[in-house]
């Protein structure tokens, strides 16, 4: 079976968090995922994914009244991260997937266990009852959901995801949008159990060591935190 394994950190800000998956990324290798419920020092944050034009994130980010933000190196429109569980995987095994197949495969087993302690969600798709902004104009991931997006019965999105390949790995970053989210250990237990069946993988636990975490500070200061990158498009 292959492993999985779940990283701990200090709290670390709205850079330091994408700098850290960032480089978390080539320690993946067949038969070994990394997975992390993000520690948060700061709040609150707000991201945008890696191919969108800044000014248009920028404004919509600010209207927010969220000063602290920065670019993804994975796709998708902006999220807000206040009181969201946020959270990232890793891995290898399933990277022959086309994304859609891993975002549809993901969710179906999230939304599974969420069932399972009762609470029900919906999968956004063309027949949803929700409809997203009007004119499709808001960037806001939460407000224009995509396909197999998590949704409250009847209502908004609560989670969502994005991807990108990095050769061989697969990074995958989620925000799971519910009341006090982040402070429900239950909710990180159902995504543990989700991601686990996804990849097939046993449990492992790992506290990152210092020079892992200087590393992630080095380029939270050095591309997540530099206007060269924010600003990139």
């Amino acid at each position: 079976m292959a492993r999985c394994l779940f990283v701990e950190s200090v709290a670390l800000d709205v850079y330091g968090q994408m700098a850290l998956d960032d480089i978390l990324v080539p320690r993946a290798a067949q038969g070994l995922a990394l997975a992390r419920f993000y520690n948060w020092r700061q709040t609150p944050a707000a991201t945008f994914g890696y191919a969108q034009f800044e000014n248009t994130a920028r404004s919509q980010i600010q209207e927010a009244g969220i000063k602290e933000f920065t670019r993804r190196p994975t796709g998708g429109g902006v999220v807000l991260h206040k009181d969201d569980l946020t959270f990232s995987l890793i891995f290898t095994q399933a990277a022959n997937l086309k994304p859609s197949q891993i975002y549809s495969r993901l969710h179906a087993l999230i939304k599974e266990e969420f069932e399972r302690s009762g609470v029900a969600l919906g999968v956004y798709n063309a027949q949803s009852d929700y409809r997203p902004a009007v004119g499709g104009v808001s960037q806001n991931c939460f407000t224009n959901p995509v396909a197999d997006d998590l949704m409250r019965r009847g209502g908004g999105k609560v989670l969502g995801g994005a991807i990108r390949r990095f050769g061989g790995a697969i990074l995958y970053q989620g925000s799971l949008q519910l009341p006090a989210a982040r402070q429900n250990k239950a909710y990180q237990s159902i995504i543990k159990t989700a991601a686990l069946k996804f990849l097939e993988a046993k449990e492992e636990r790992e506290i990152l060591s210092n020079a892992v975490l200087n590393e992630a500070y080095s380029l939270a200061h050095g591309r997540y935190g530099a206007k060269e990158w924010v600003e990139k498009f």
